[in-house]
């Protein structure tokens, strides 16, 4: 593992990530309902240390919700979670691998280097991570890479053989499956029509529509419809693909007037909000 690596801080327990998002999913917009349902998942805790300094982070570096204070909802990929988990616990774990795999590729590198080496001990991986690591002490590294483990084992997308962690083959492959975003192109102009037109329908006279809501949307309605997984990157890869104007509608973006988050980003300009025109309309 050459280079420099950023793993994120993760505080809260894999084993409730499911229970903590139903919490945020069923309380968008309102922190004082979402903090009450999060310590009633930890008894006799405060809620500093638990909602603040364990949950609230752990969520956010994940991608799993976005806003702050009274604006605190679940992200696209977070809706997404809640969904599959809703449908069946194994399909939440099919999309949290997916997630999972997603940010791995962007920091850890993790399953990288097991993919290299095949198999070792959690302490040889330490040892190997550490060094790389950026702007951390070596308690704080030890931490992270412990934690980021603890996920992985979790959602199977590592397991133990003989005292030593390895890839799990059949959930590596799988989610590289899920997170390719080819052969889900084919619908995706269909699906972000249908899903612009219903956020368009709940706005009085805008014809723009936020994009961190429309992917939300629109990773909804591929997974109710078709069961297929649609992360937040996937739909930008394919939005940032997708013709911008034809002879049958025109897409023009916004930028954002202020602080935004997921800024949608095209050719190097950062956007908040999509419109479309159709042609005849």
């Amino acid at each position: 593992m050459n280079g420099q690596r950023y793993i994120p801080v993760l505080k809260a327990s894999p084993k409730r990530l499911f229970d903590i998002l139903d919490c945020v999913y069923n309380h968008p917009y309102d922190r004082d309902n979402f903090r009450e349902c999060v310590l009633r998942l930890y008894p006799g805790r405060d809620e500093k240390s638990v909602f603040r300094g364990m949950v609230i982070p752990t969520l956010r570096r994940l991608g799993l919700i976005v806003g702050y204070e009274g604006t605190i909802r679940s992200s696209a990929n977070g809706g997404l979670l809640v969904a599959a988990t809703n449908r069946l616990h194994d399909e939440g774990l099919r999309v949290l691998r997916v997630l999972l795999l997603e940010i791995d590729q962007d920091g850890p590198h993790l399953l990288d280097y097991l993919n290299e080496i095949k198999s070792a001990t959690q302490k040889d991986i330490e040892v190997k991570v550490l060094p790389t690591l950026v702007n951390v002490s070596n308690k704080q590294g030890l931490e992270r890479v412990r934690d980021w483990i603890k996920y992985l084992l979790f959602s199977s997308l590592i397991e133990v053989c003989e005292y030593k962690l390895r890839l799990n083959g059949d959930t590596i492959q799988t989610s590289k499956v899920d997170a390719d975003e080819r052969g889900k192109e084919e619908v995706f102009s269909s699906i972000l029509f249908q899903s612009y037109k219903e956020l368009v329908s709940t706005q009085r006279g805008m014809v723009s529509v936020d994009i961190t809501e429309l992917r939300h949307t629109v990773a909804l309605t591929y997974y109710n419809e078709h069961l297929s997984i649609v992360t937040e990157k996937q739909f930008d890869r394919m939005l940032a693909r997708m013709p911008k104007t034809t002879s049958e509608y025109t897409i023009f973006f916004g930028r954002s007037m202020g602080t935004a988050e997921k800024l949608f980003v095209l050719d190097g300009a950062y956007y908040q909000t999509l419109g479309i025109r159709f042609s005849g309309r």
